[in-house]
Order: structure tokens, then C-alpha cells, then sequence
């Protein structure tokens, strides 16, 4: 293994550690804002956590769950974010989706991790809401759940909303997930969609041999979306759309949920392949930007909503090439490896492995939230790079 990666294990080990409380894992232990849990970052970061045996940090994952379920609304949906020290809790402006599907993945996770049953078992009711909760965002009756904008990690002015697909396939990971759990705790799980990861793949890959009347429970879908899917259907695919809002399929290339649909099992084979080859421009220089291409102001496709980059702070601003509009994001960089691995095997994951090494080495391992046209930017020390970039290095390790 190159030096450069065996030493971006090391940096990324040290940096879960300084990230590391009595509540579980902050976003970044550097940056005021993120000195806090953030449930998607807390969890994301739990992925590489477990994966290196280092029963401390085996113990922050588990005091992140702990925080995070303890504060879980009586529905079930997970906080966006939980300030143990001050007893503070927020479920985000938009309203946080994606955190509440990272739950049972990463108990699942810990689990594989350790063998813990009865500490897993202390999550179980918890993963339970979590999934009910999840399930009744299904408002088409597709099966599918429906989310409004900024409701995961794009949580600012550049959007997916509608039924999305990073929202869809993590929803397929936490089923899975849940089923997993529910085997080795002798529990009875009846998951809410019975082929979750056939359905996410019918429905954000269109296909011409496919009556879309099918995929509804009610066998009746509307003219306007049955055009829109017979449109895409007719063109060479290489890549899973972003969303379909309303009956518009928005088909920009989301290269997270794209590199999330091979991590959960939701894409294969050929599929996988396309997908792999269609964002691997996204990952050079710096691994990986969120899109293949920024979406433009005035854009039809309604991405970026101009009034909320208005009134955000401008280190959120969505400018083409900069923050979540085409900018590159090392903890995005860490699936994109991971994804390769699965795929390819760990050879063909080695240089990306190098380059996201490269990256977050940057002006002496700042470990930088995003790299645009002017180079890092925003806060140092994301504890999701270092996740990520053990997640995908266990992937490679095998």
C-alpha cells in the first residue's frame, strides 16, 4: 500500500479521536458550528470508525447512538443535530430526512462490528420508529418516500426534492439494515416495501421494457409521468437520475446517491459499471464533486433555489464549482472509493484512495470540507473525511 494512504489512515484515526466526546462523534472538532453532533456527519463517521477495531472509537459510535436515539422525536425521526452539553436539539430548518435512514445502518453496522447483541438490543425500538417514521414519507403511494428540499446533506440553497434518489437508496440500506438486526435479535420485522432495492432501481433508472404501471401498488400512474418516463427510457443510460419531483425527472448526474446506490446493494453488474465510469471524472484532480456538471442560475431543472442562497451566509453560497454545486467533497470521495472497491476490487480503488490521501493532506491535514475553483474551503478537520476515508480503505483492505 502507498505510503501516502498508510499515513491518511494514521491522520484519520487521530482525527476521530480528537473528535471524540461523551456524547459521540462531533462534525469538526476546529470549527465552533460543527463542534457538536450532526447526526449524518456522526453516523457517516461511525462507518470508518467501526472498521478499525479501536475500541474507543467503537465506544464514541456508541454514544453517538445513544445521544441521537435519546433524542429521537416520539415518531421517530432522528434530530439534524444535538448539542449534548447544553441539552439542545434541532431537526434543521428544512426538516432533517436523511439522518433518521444513517440510524439503523450504523446500528446494523455496529453490530457486525462488535457482536454486541444486547447493546444493540437497547437501539432496536428506536430503529423500529425510525423505519415507521420513514415509511410514511411514502405520500405517491409508490413505495418510494418523498422529501422536501434541503431535507439531507445538501441542506442549503442548491436542492433535490420530491422522490430522491439519495434519499431513496439509503431508505433501501436502512431496510436491509433493519432486517439484519431484526434476525439476530429474534425480532419480527415486516419490511414496509417487500423488493425496496428493485423498486429504487425501476424507478430512477428508466427502462423501455418496463410498464411503469407496474411499479404503482394501484396499477394507475399518471400520463405526465409516464412520458417523462418513457423519455429518459429511450436514451443510452449511464447513470441513476437525481429526482423525480412532481412528474418531472430531474436527470443530473448526483454523484453521492450514485456511489450510495452501489454501496447499498441497489445497483450491480453492468449497472454499477456505468455508473463508476460516468463519475470518474468527478473524482480528478480531488475526489469526488458533488455533480459532473454545476447547475447554472436560472437552471429549469429548479435545483437552486435563489432566495434561500440569498439570505444564507456566502460560505454556503452555491455559486457553479463552489459548495454543494459541483465542488469537490473528500467525505463524497470516501464512497466513490468505496464503490470502486466493490465493484472493481481493491487495485482499481487504489488511486482514488491516493488521491483523496492527497487531499485531505492539504495544508498540513486540514482535512477540508470542500475544494473549489480557489482551492479548500470551508472548515478544517471534517470528521466524515476521516470516516469515509477508513470506510473505503477497509474496502480495499478487504
Amino acid at each position: 500500500m502507498p505510503d501516502v494512504i498508510d499515513e491518511a489512515v494514521e491522520r484519520s484515526a487521530e482525527l476521530l479521536r480528537s473528535a471524540s466526546t461523551p456524547g459521540g462523534f462531533v462534525a469538526s472538532p476546529d470549527f465552533g458550528h460543527y463542534a457538536v453532533v450532526w447526526a449524518r456527519d456522526a453516523l457517516i463517521t461511525s462507518l470508518g470508525a467501526l472498521r478499525t477495531g479501536d475500541p474507543s472509537l467503537v465506544e464514541t459510535t456508541a454514544s453517538t447512538l445513544d445521544t441521537l436515539t435519546r433524542h429521537a422525536s416520539p415518531l421517530g425521526q432522528v434530530p439534524a443535530v444535538v448539542n449534548p452539553g447544553k441539552s439542545t436539539w434541532d431537526f434543521g430548518e428544512g426538516g432533517a430526512v436523511d439522518a433518521t435512514a444513517w440510524l439503523p445502518i450504523i446500528v446494523a453496522e455496529f453490530l457486525d462490528a462488535t457482536g454486541d447483541v444486547e447493546r444493540t438490543r437497547t437501539w432496536w425500538h428506536a430503529v423500529r420508529r425510525a423505519i415507521s417514521w420513514l415509511a410514511h414519507q411514502n405520500v405517491t403511494g409508490s413505495g418510494l418516500l418523498s422529501v422536501a428540499p434541503s431535507t439531507d446533506w445538501m441542506d442549503a440553497g442548491l436542492t433535490r426534492s420530491g422522490r430522491t434518489l439519495h434519499i431513496n437508496v439509503l431508505y433501501a440500506w436502512a431496510i436491509h439494515a433493519t432486517t439484519t438486526i431484526a434476525t439476530a435479535l429474534g425480532e419480527e420485522f415486516d419490511p414496509p416495501v417487500p423488493d425496496i432495492k428493485g423498486l429504487v432501481d425501476a424507478w430512477f433508472w428508466p427502462d423501455p421494457a418496463r410498464n411503469l404501471a407496474d411499479l404503482y401498488p394501484s396499477g394507475f400512474a399518471h400520463s405526465a409521468i409516464e412520458a417523462e418516463y418513457r423519455r429518459l427510457a429511450a436514451a443510452e443510460r449511464t447513470h441513476y437520475v437525481s429526482h423525480i419531483v412532481h412528474a418531472a425527472f430531474v436527470d443530473a448526474v448526483d454523484v453521492l446517491a450514485n456511489c450510495l446506490a452501489v454501496t447499498s446493494g441497489v445497483a450491480s453488474g453492468t449497472r454499477a459499471s456505468a455508473v463508476l465510469d460516468t463519475i470518474e471524472a468527478a473524482s480528478v484532480p480531488w475526489p469526488s464533486r458533488t455533480l459532473t456538471e454545476p447547475i447554472p442560475p436560472g437552471d429549469p431543472s429548479g435545483m437552486l433555489i435563489g432566495a434561500v442562497d440569498a439570505v444564507i451566509d456566502p460560505r454556503w453560497s452555491n455559486a457553479p464549482g463552489r459548495y454543494h454545486n459541483g465542488a469537490a467533497w473528500p467525505y463524497v470521495g470516501g464512497f466513490h472509493a468505496a464503490a470502486v472497491a466493490i465493484t472493481h476490487g481493491s487495485e482499481a480503488a487504489i488511486p482514488i484512495l491516493e488521491r483523496l490521501a492527497d487531499v485531505n493532506a492539504l495544508d498540513g491535514w486540514r482535512f477540508p470540507e470542500w475544494i473549489g475553483p480557489d482551492g479548500p474551503d470551508g472548515a478544517s478537520q471534517q470528521t466524515w473525511n476521516a470516516g469515509t476515508y477508513l470506510y473505503a480503505w477497509s474496502m480495499v483492505e478487504g
